[in-house]
């Protein structure tokens, strides 16, 4: 069944530059949605510069300004549909005006199912919990976040505090894809890292942070401190190891001569 504001907001999107089309229209309707959630977020400036010259970009691209003037209210309908949980909106929009691709394997998952399987995946959350009192989720293929946004509802629905007790890493190799997950997971309030990148040859092309990443730091440190002490205390035996085996072969020549 079809969120109710799934309905406004192709009425909505029907409007803008008929020139285009709607698929064209929605995803830059994403990607200025992306700029504009993803600038407000970042920390470092250079990001945030390199966000605003992306967003002026896609607004170039319309000789109508009332086009690009009616993208804000586009975007509260979809934030406060997505913020009130229980919907996957950003996909089914997707999926009605055909804006997924089947070649990459992208297809819309209904939010039943997928709120199913999160049930089924997360039922041992006080486990999950564990001494840390947070739990990490990791998508490897996060399309438009449809399971991470069943997975919130979920772990909201058992009492965590999703923005301080949640933590994702959402990976999406498809950058029109990847700009609807990270519009979702930042409406819906989840801390964490969306990332464009293959998440088979490890390759990460760009990233952006939600605005609730602060909210949990503040609350718990880095999320992986523990595994970044062990790598960094693996590099550092190896430099030694290294740096070791340096001497002893620059004595053995001094030795041999």
């Amino acid at each position: 069944m079809a969120h109710p504001a799934v309905k406004d907001f192709l009425r909505l999107l029907s409007k803008r530059d008929r020139s285009k089309r709607q698929t064209e229209v929605f995803a830059d309707f994403c990607e200025l949605s992306y700029c504009a959630l993803a600038k407000k977020a970042s920390p470092c400036l250079d990001q945030r510069d390199q966000l605003e010259a992306q967003y002026m970009q896609v607004v170039a691209r319309y000789r109508d300004p009332d086009d690009v003037r009616a993208m804000p209210e586009m975007l509260a309908l979809a934030l406060s549909a997505i913020s009130a949980g229980g919907t996957d909106f950003m996909g089914e929009v997707a999926g009605q005006i055909g804006a997924l691709d089947a070649g990459l394997g992208q297809f819309f998952t209904p939010y039943e199912v997928s709120r199913l399987m999160a049930e089924m995946s997360l039922n041992n959350v006080d486990e999950l919990l564990g001494e840390k009192g947070f739990i990490t989720l990791q998508e490897p293929a996060g399309g438009a976040g449809g399971m991470l946004l069943a997975a919130a509802d979920v772990l909201e629905g058992r009492g965590l505090d999703i923005d301080g007790q949640v933590w994702i890493e959402a990976v999406e190799l498809s950058r029109s894809t990847y700009h609807m997950l990270y519009v979702q997971a930042s409406a819906r309030g989840l801390a964490g890292r969306v990332i464009c990148g293959n998440s088979l040859s490890l390759e990460t092309y760009f990233s952006a942070y939600t605005a609730a990443a602060p909210v949990f730091i503040a609350k718990n440190g880095h999320p992986f401190a523990t595994q970044i002490q062990q790598v960094r205390a693996a590099e550092s035996i190896q430099a030694q190891r290294g740096n070791l085996l340096a001497e002893l072969t620059r004595q053995h020549i001094a030795a041999a001569e």
